[in-house]
């Protein structure tokens, strides 16, 4: 039997994913999990709160992926520059593997993430609360692959890494058209990451126009020695 909690947090999950976080009511998530109120309340104290529990049962064992991922990936370096794709791909691989997998939230889940990257804060701010050491993890794993990027302009780029990624994720008939899928049928999660890696990776590394960008502060790092 599914426990009550459980049962709110699979509503919740499925009612933030198709209207939004903002336009979903708690009484509508109750009315999907056939619970009342309190018991809402009892188990999260706020609307915020359960967000924050729909999305913490699923990243912390992705992240556990990401960086088991990038350490193997590492390990096997001897020295040499990390590549931008390879720490994309450990990057983005549990997210997009989750859309083939029910058990991990399937396609809804990863819906979600798209919207709230897309048209929330909140998802930054949990995600940056809850899993910064991850994000630094990789963070300092694209500096060592882009060393003569200045911080600020890698920030940059890994902000619209997040929000393509987020724009792919959250549209359905894009997702199964990049993947080849037909109708009705479960996209390729491979065929979608090969799709936007790719892509992604050729943002990190567009060379930097100095005189064009640099009242931004958006130069490398030699050019800002």
């Amino acid at each position: 039997m599914i426990e009550t909690k459980d049962k709110i947090l699979d509503a919740a999950e499925k009612a933030f994913a198709d209207g939004g976080y903002a336009a979903t009511s708690l009484r509508s998530i109750m009315a999907g999990a056939g619970v009342n109120v309190a018991a809402v309340h009892y188990y999260f104290r706020s609307k915020e709160a359960l967000l924050e529990a729909v999305l913490m049962r699923r990243m912390e064992t992705s992240n556990r992926e990401r960086l088991r991922l990038l350490e193997e990936y590492e390990a096997g370096l001897a020295g040499r520059r990390p590549a931008v794709e390879e720490v994309l791909r450990a990057f983005l691989s549990p997210t997009f593997r989750m859309v083939a997998e029910p058990a991990q939230g399937g396609y809804p889940f990863v819906r979600l993430l798209g919207r709230l990257q897309a048209e929330s804060d909140l998802l930054p701010n949990i995600v940056q609360s809850r899993l910064g050491p991850v994000l630094l993890r990789f963070a300092d794993a694209l500096r060592r692959a882009l060393p003569d990027l200045a911080p600020n302009e890698l920030f940059l780029r890994a902000r619209l890494a997040m929000g393509a990624t987020a724009q792919v994720m959250r549209d359905a008939p894009m997702i199964k058209s990049l993947a080849g899928a037909q109708d009705g049928a479960l996209p390729d999660w491979n065929s979608m990451m090969e799709r936007v890696i790719p892509f992604l990776s050729a943002g990190f590394h567009a060379p930097v126009e100095a005189h064009r960008f640099h009242t931004a502060g958006a130069v490398t790092a030699k050019e800002s020695k």
